[in-house]
């Protein structure tokens, strides 16, 4: 009798600390998702849009490799010129997309 007691006691021990490992693991989760939530919706959304309307690229937007941005010209000649590019390469449709 006192060896079956002996035998439950472990079991019951070796499940108790990965059961408390487990709580506190979701607890730190759920403080860390409120944490990100609260910061947020703190930070304000950003539009990126108005770079579309005004197309304000510089390089050659139908370039594979133009960064649609004012500041960079694209990855591989970003100080340009565009004219005569060796690098020059054609979007393809799903580049237009976006799906590249």
């Amino acid at each position: 009798m006192l060896l079956i007691i002996k035998i439950i006691l472990i079991f019951a021990i070796s499940l108790i600390l990965p059961l408390f490992y487990l709580w506190w693991l979701n607890k730190a989760k759920r403080r860390l998702e409120s944490r990100l939530r609260r910061r947020s919706s703190r930070i304000p959304s950003r539009s990126y849009s108005t770079l579309e309307v005004t197309n304000a690229y510089i390089g050659e937007i139908s370039c594979r490799y133009n960064a649609r941005s004012p500041y960079i010209r694209c990855a591989v000649n970003p100080d340009g010129p565009c004219e005569n590019c060796s690098q020059y390469e054609a979007m393809d449709e799903d580049s237009e997309l976006g799906k590249n």
